[in-house]
């Protein structure tokens, strides 16, 4: 592992959190009420009376899906079963039942300990749904869902890919983050798109331009025929606004609300091939106006990854920043 791999993927990490904690407040508040509170500057830094940011359940799944990987690497266990023991472990954090035994998968893991995660900051309903309806490890969700809620968990996977290229060529990371992102919803654009972001930041991870990452991906979507064109036409779309140059505001118009997955994806990959730096990067992800922690997550992953290095002191502090430092030293160290 080379020290620019690991400072990409503490970006990825760092820049998904801060990106996600500051869109937090901002998400489903009107036009009009984000202009009373912040102006048409919008939020930019943590905004709540103790100074600290708060990650919801995107961070929260994301660390759980790093635990998984760790864990598989030390048992063998095939890795969709232990992502969805993983998944299961952070159901149990936000109190909700599900038909799989606990006895199964309770005993294993870290994250549990953390009690920063033990809180529901926003939890999907789709996650929550599929996961609570399981019945058995590793099997798909049966819905027709194509939010971001997979898209969100599965940047660990191609952080965990690039750390370890000789045995994850493009097709098993495409793969391995469909799959899991299909663990809770069952559209092919909910999926598909997790898979699409996986192959992109392994790329980036390792050290590819983002142009060239897309250039990389696009063929799988072409091999999947009219399964795959609408994701393709966003990521198309991205690239054309980003070309021409189009202003952020006028993008958000273009790429959609970001409430499902092919365009959340479609708004990262804008804002990675235009955003000067991080941070400005991880702003305008939090202040967009539709699902603004998610697009602050998916976004600051993306960016985070890119740009390698992230100043989290220009935002304030992190409220769970030793359980991701943690987490993410966990990751680097295990083989």
């Amino acid at each position: 592992m080379t020290s620019d791999i690991a400072d990409r993927i503490w970006g990825g990490f760092l820049g998904g959190a801060i990106g996600d904690a500051l869109g937090e407040p901002v998400e489903f508040l009107s036009k009009e009420e984000r202009l009373q509170r912040w102006r048409p500057s919008g939020v930019q830094g943590f905004v709540h009376s103790d100074g600290m940011g708060r990650f919801t359940d995107d961070t929260q799944m994301t660390l759980f899906t790093a635990e998984a990987l760790i864990l598989h690497s030390k048992t063998g266990e095939p890795l969709l079963t232990a992502l969805h023991k993983a998944y299961l472990r952070w159901l149990v954090t936000q109190k909700f039942p599900s038909r799989i035994s606990p006895d199964i998968y309770l005993h294993e893991g870290f994250l549990l300990d953390e009690p920063i995660l033990h809180k529901r900051m926003g939890p999907g309903r789709t996650c929550l749904k599929a996961l609570m309806g399981a019945t058995d490890l590793g099997m798909p969700a049966v819905n027709d869902s194509k939010g971001c809620g997979g898209l969100m968990r599965v940047a660990p996977i191609a952080f965990w890919a690039a750390l370890h290229p000789e045995q994850w060529d493009t097709r098993r990371i495409f793969t391995v983050a469909s799959q899991a992102a299909q663990l809770t919803h069952g559209h092919p654009s909910g999926y598909l798109s997790a898979g699409c972001f996986a192959v992109l930041v392994r790329d980036v991870s390792s050290g590819a331009g983002l142009e060239q990452a897309l250039v990389n991906t696009l063929p799988f979507l072409e091999k999947l025929g009219e399964t795959g064109a609408p994701i393709r036409r966003a990521l198309q779309r991205a690239r054309s606004l980003a070309d021409k140059s189009v202003a952020w505001e006028e993008a958000t118009l273009e790429l959609g609300s970001g409430w499902v997955a092919e365009e959340i994806l479609a708004i990262a990959v804008y804002l990675g091939l235009t955003a000067p730096d991080v941070e400005i990067g991880i702003v305008q992800a939090a202040n967009h106006p539709g699902d603004s922690d998610s697009v602050g997550a998916i976004a600051g992953q993306l960016l985070g990854v890119y740009h390698a290095k992230i100043g989290s002191e220009r935002f304030g502090t992190l409220k769970g920043y030793s359980t991701i430092a943690k987490t993410i030293s966990r990751f680097l160290a295990t083989k």
